[in-house]
């Protein structure tokens, strides 16, 4: 298929009426102002197969062999029936299945410069979401400026492509790509390994940033044992080594936004607590702003977390007093966390208070309700809302279990705990969950009427990879609703068969509410904790 030319710009709705429109992002001001529902964009970046032409007729003019010429040497791997990326065009991030190719593929050497250029293009594109407003600065929004900078140290330059021909591959499903994938992820791991041998090069920003994308690898691919990463322990000793991130370098704090967005969640969800815990010049740190804050809350509840699988394994067969005792130390640990998160709310600046609003039903108002936000702000806030979702879950176990035995307490110097730790945590867990599907439902898709879930035009990899632990807090929470538990499932499995994160696929799959397994008591933090060490 012969590109057709450069296309139209304007959203859906201004195009189909044909009518000038000003590109305005999530909502263009004249779908706004003429209360009309404006559904988004085209996306730039799409796949494309191009047919190879007939020889040009004697006779023709030369700059038109010239530009043949041109366009057959950038052709894909596959010949005619490969996918080739161009600047215009819908979104497409479904997997397409590709026919065998009519004749045999080029040498490696000559197409792989062409392959390595869409695969970087097409993961800057669905991966790097940069926001205006949101003191999150966006998800990988500093990746092309560190890759400009940076892209020539060996370990950032293999892991950035490693993930990226994955990407690709899960989209094209060219074999090439996924060979391309292995072997660069292979070359930055052992060019990880001498980085880390250094005391120098193991804190620079590349070397960390290296060792995310590695983990990013992980779940694109689907190759995890359950729910660990193996690459979070590595990361996690990183972190502790860089210290607190606006003493150690130019990336250093986009790099921990990043990480927190990418493990921490993650390694609570998977009972991996200790991975979660932030290094102490980080907690102590003085006036950290709110991307920093939250990860300290974090960082927090991954402690009581712990704390509270560690009473459960020995605290379970002590007498009813010295249980009464050690809840009541556990319950006041959590009213303090709690304080800390409503002083987190409170401070947020606005606009990060309109990504948790809910959506009206009042149609003029939704082109409005959109403009107000972000498609990247709502998913960092997500995985916030999901580390408190955890968090109170497990509150609400040991409220249930204390006031059990709280009768076996007969020691008058020992204050009572306030009310509100132990009333409320229902509807404080159900309004977290509900935040939670509105930002799956407005970032990334919406169950249609024959049950499918269905992506929206302008959702993007980074949204679907952000949401999914937190759509998987959702399927194992046991008081969300049916409604909701079908919308985040849904979403995990279009994640992972449509979108191409195999990670996705695997969560679909373990501890759901259906076996029976409550995620809360899971054991597999022990056995990768004794590996680890």
């Amino acid at each position: 298929m012969v590109f057709p030319g450069r296309l139209s710009t304007g959203c859906y709705v201004c195009r189909r009426r044909k009518v000038k429109c000003d590109g305005a992002r999530p909502a263009c001001q004249r779908c706004i102002t003429q209360h009309r529902q404006c559904t988004g964009y085209p996306d730039a970046f799409a796949f494309r197969q191009y047919k190879t032409t007939k020889d040009p007729q004697p006779g023709k003019a030369v700059t038109r062999k010239r530009a043949k010429k041109a366009a057959e040497s950038d052709q894909p791997t596959s010949g005619a029936t490969s996918p080739s990326l161009m600047e215009q065009g819908e979104t497409d991030t479904r997997l397409v299945p590709t026919k065998s190719p009519s004749r045999p593929p080029s040498p490696p050497a000559a197409i792989t410069p062409c392959l390595e250029w869409q695969s970087l293009c097409y993961f800057f594109h669905q991966h790097v979401m940069p926001t205006q407003k949101s003191p999150c600065e966006g998800h990988l929004e500093f990746l092309p400026e560190l890759y400009q900078e940076k892209g020539n140290d060996p370990c950032l330059r293999h892991a950035v492509l490693s993930v990226s021909y994955l990407s690709l591959f899960n989209t094209a499903r060219v074999n090439e790509l996924y060979v391309n994938a292995r072997k660069h992820y292979g070359i930055a791991l052992k060019s990880l390994t001498t980085a880390l041998n250094s005391k120098e090069t193991s804190t620079q920003d590349e070397t960390f940033a290296a060792a995310l994308f590695l983990s990013m690898f992980i779940d694109l691919g689907g190759e995890r044992q359950g729910a660990v990463n193996p690459h979070i322990p590595g990361i996690c000793s990183l972190m502790h080594l860089r210290g607190r991130p606006e003493r150690s370098s130019k990336y250093a704090r986009k790099l921990f936004g990043w990480a927190f967005t990418q493990i921490q969640i993650q390694a609570i969800a998977s009972n991996q607590f200790p991975y979660a815990s932030l290094p102490a010049s980080i907690k102590m740190a003085y006036s950290p702003d709110y991307v920093l804050r939250s990860g300290i809350i974090t960082s927090m509840i991954s402690e009581f977390c712990w704390s509270v699988s560690e009473f459960r394994k020995t605290g379970q067969n002590q007498m009813p007093k010295t249980r009464a005792r050690m809840l009541h130390s556990l319950l006041g640990r959590a009213y303090f966390i709690m304080e800390q998160i409503n002083i987190w709310d409170e401070a947020v600046p606005q606009h990060w208070k309109r990504q948790f609003s809910v959506p009206t039903m009042d149609r003029g108002n939704q082109a409005e309700q959109a403009a107000s936000r972000d498609p990247w702000t709502p998913c960092f806030l997500a995985v916030v809302q999901a580390a408190q979702v955890f968090f109170l879950l497990h509150v609400l176990e040991c409220s249930d279990e204390f006031l059990s035995v709280e009768l076996a307490i007969d020691d008058d110097h020992i204050e009572s705990l306030p009310a509100e730790t132990l009333t409320g945590l229902d509807n404080r867990i159900r309004g977290l969950v509900e935040a939670i599907c509105n930002t799956v439902t407005y970032t990334l898709g919406h169950i249609m009427p024959n049950g499918e879930f269905q992506l929206h035009p302008s959702s993007k990899l980074a949204n679907g990879y952000t949401l999914l632990w937190p759509m998987w807090v959702v399927v194992n929470c046991r008081l969300a609703t049916a409604e909701q538990l079908t919308l985040c499932r849904r979403a995990l499995e279009c994640v992972g068969s449509t979108m191409g994160y195999r990670l996705a696929s695997t969560l679909c799959t373990e501890d759901s509410p259906e076996s029976g397994i409550n995620p809360l008591d899971s054991a597999l933090m022990v056995g990768s904790l004794a590996a680890v060490r």
